[in-house]
């Protein structure tokens, strides 16, 4: 008769390799030269700061915007493929 196999430990082995093979890797590659602090002021601010730039390059603010998620599709066509 044959035996069940046995999943135990699968999630940690899992979790394991993306550890070492994906954020390990991208923490030390960040940490060369000013990488890190550069990655910080491109994605990291604008997060905090109030007006952002939508797919038309145009200024957008939170109290104005007419975005439909969040800070995306922020255009009065929604899509950027369907704006003239």
């Amino acid at each position: 008769m044959e035996e069940e196999h046995n999943n135990k430990g699968l999630g940690l082995a899992f979790m394991g390799i993306v550890l070492l093979m994906f954020v390990l890797p991208s923490i030390a590659l960040l940490s060369m030269d000013n990488t890190w602090e550069r990655f910080v002021i491109k994605y990291g601010s604008p997060i905090a700061t109030d007006c952002w730039e939508n797919s038309k390059h145009e200024r957008v603010c939170r109290d104005e915007n007419n975005c439909r998620f969040g800070r995306l599709f922020c255009i009065n066509e929604v899509y950027r493929w369907r704006a003239k």
